[in-house]
């Protein structure tokens, strides 16, 4: 390529007409040759600031879905630990509630073994056992309203229910009498 300023100075020195049109010609085609360049870069800067443009409209819609993702996951960690809690606190009251029933049932099954042994030795037996007038405090200790009677009934009758392996018939026919007395003593209430 040759320097414009040279070509400038070498055309004055020559004045031949031939030459000067060359040169016009050749400063043309310099000048539609810098145009089209100039163009091109236009474009390609245009099509660069168009690319730009739609990578930060994508960043922006990653950025936000990612924030959404993560409070949902943290959302849903302060929902699993609290489920969690819930759980373990079932367990425990599960466990306390089974110490309880078990301390029950084996001071039920210390009284009846008592009363066999005094039975078989011939000794007099209290007279609440004998008359059927027994009073229940063991079994519904603690009810206090129609629901927790029912639901306390219903877990003795898995307990001591005939078919199972602690079960009694005795006991189930104890149970289900001070039942209906404290559901009489609902019902009128």
């Amino acid at each position: 390529m040759l320097d414009f300023d040279e070509e400038l100075e070498e055309l004055m020195r020559s004045e031949t007409p031939d030459d000067i049109k060359k040169m016009k010609v050749w400063m043309f085609q310099e000048q539609v040759r810098i145009q089209a360049k100039r163009d091109e870069l236009q474009e390609f800067n245009r099509e660069l600031q168009d690319l730009k443009r739609k990578l930060d409209r994508e960043k922006n819609a990653l950025d936000i879905r990612e924030k959404s993702i993560k409070k949902r996951f943290d959302d849903n960690e302060v929902f699993i630990a609290k489920k969690q809690k819930i759980i373990e606190d079932a367990y425990q009251q599960l466990a306390v509630d089974r110490k309880a029933l078990e301390c029950e049932r084996l001071n039920f099954e210390h009284e009846k073994s008592k009363y066999r042994r005094q039975k078989m030795s011939g000794k007099p037996v209290h007279q609440q056992y004998e008359s059927g007038a027994y009073d229940g405090t063991n079994f519904f200790r603690g009810v206090d309203s129609e629901l927790s009677l029912r639901k306390r009934y219903k877990e003795l009758l898995k307990i001591f229910h005939p078919d199972n392996k602690c079960g009694d018939t005795k006991t189930l026919l104890l149970i289900q009498t001070e039942y209906e007395s404290l559901r009489s003593r609902y019902y009128e209430s």
